[in-house]
């Protein structure tokens, strides 16, 4: 099982990664589908590319998305706070992994490194995980191109 956002670049790419090997994969959103597109998707270079690649991993059969309606359960939101829904989703996405077992999350990031994608982005998610597992495989964005 793989669990992603589903938001254009590394996300993408992970998830047709994904589909391609037979690795089942769930989208899970921090907003409901037409406002992630809208911000996660659209707005990148080659935005519309991007959509399209999106709706293809969204085609009837492949990919289920879900994201949380209504208020978030008090583990992934800061206490007193809505909080980034982002931020918010990431939590979501390790405790949902965390879930099948400590001994089977492996946590795949394609990064540079640094903390340009804001709140929520890699940055959060890649200290998230090292906080609570430290099994993390980076594939650095500086290398590779």
């Amino acid at each position: 099982m793989a669990l992603a956002q589903g938001a254009a670049g590394g996300d993408i790419l992970f998830g047709e990664a994904c589909l391609a090997r037979g690795v089942p994969l769930q989208l899970l959103l921090p907003l409901a589908e037409p406002e992630f597109i809208a911000t996660s998707v659209l707005p990148c270079s080659a935005g519309e590319a991007w959509r399209l690649r999106y709706q293809a991993l969204r085609a009837p059969g492949t990919t289920a998305a879900h994201y949380a309606r209504g208020a978030w359960p008090a583990a992934v939101r800061p206490p007193g706070r809505a909080g980034n829904p982002y931020e918010r989703c990431n939590r979501w996405l390790l405790y949902s992994a965390l879930a099948y077992g400590l001994d089977r999350l492996r946590f795949i990031c394609l990064w540079d490194g640094g903390n340009g994608d804001g709140a929520g982005g890699t940055a959060h998610m890649v200290e998230e995980v090292r906080r609570r597992t430290g099994r993390i495989t980076w594939l650095d964005t500086r290398e590779l191109w």
